[in-house]
């Protein structure tokens, strides 16, 4: 089994099915990497989220932007952007907490259109190589004709490995794709509601902002 798997497949692919390896390879890379890092605990620490709401409680902003400048999570920037804008109207400090929201929703899905990527490549690749395979098989009958059914047969088997091994790529790194979309989606809507309680509290806060003109660095300066 492992010898089909391995040596025929390369032998009988040729360069179409290397190509289709590579790209297994660059997925099973990009997804193991993305699974590291939209792990929870680094993306929502709780520690973080419990001493912010400790501080803004007890309306020492400028511990709570310092604490969140010492953390590089991504609910630390969004709390940044809030921290920042603090004294102003809750409708305006929503609006630059959205903005850094998007912008690390971004970085949290990033590589994953690598994934779709190849998903949709590979079996294009797979039925590539078989229509090769096919024209390769045909030109064998032009010349020889098909007395030897069995060299035909075999020509034909050889072109449909192109198609099982995309197919073999494609659906897995389909399924992965998938996962962790739905893996980053949940997260960010658990940043965003992290946020929005946030935003209650600076509401009812009685915090100023930094006597720096910190609240000029807006959204921006919470992303960096």
């Amino acid at each position: 089994m492992e010898e089909f798997l391995a040596s025929d497949f390369v032998a009988r692919g040729g360069v179409i099915v290397a190509v289709i390896g590579l790209g297994s390879f660059v997925a099973l890379s990009v997804f193991l990497l993305r699974l590291f890092t939209l792990r929870r605990s680094r993306i929502l620490p709780r520690n973080l989220t419990v001493q912010v709401r400790d501080l803004v409680l007890r309306e020492q902003i400028a511990d709570a932007l310092t604490l969140c400048r010492m953390d590089d999570s991504p609910l630390a920037r969004v709390y940044l952007a809030a921290l920042r804008q603090v004294g102003k109207p809750r409708a305006e400090i929503k609006e630059f907490v959205l903005e850094v929201g998007r912008h690390e929703a971004v970085r949290l899905q990033a590589g994953l259109g690598v994934l779709e990527t190849v998903a949709v490549v590979s079996p294009l690749m797979g039925l590539l190589g078989t229509v090769w395979g096919m024209i390769d098989v045909f030109r064998t009958i032009e010349v020889h004709g098909v007395g030897d059914a069995g060299a035909l047969a075999g020509g034909i088997g050889t072109a449909l490995y192109t198609t099982l091994a995309g197919l073999l790529v494609a659906i897995p790194v389909r399924i992965a794709h998938s996962y962790l979309l739905s893996r980053a989606d949940a997260v960010v809507l658990a940043m965003e509601e992290a946020a929005l309680d946030l935003l209650d509290l600076l509401a009812h806060s009685g915090g100023s902002p930094e006597p720096d003109g910190g609240t000029a660095a807006g959204p921006r300066a919470g992303a960096s």
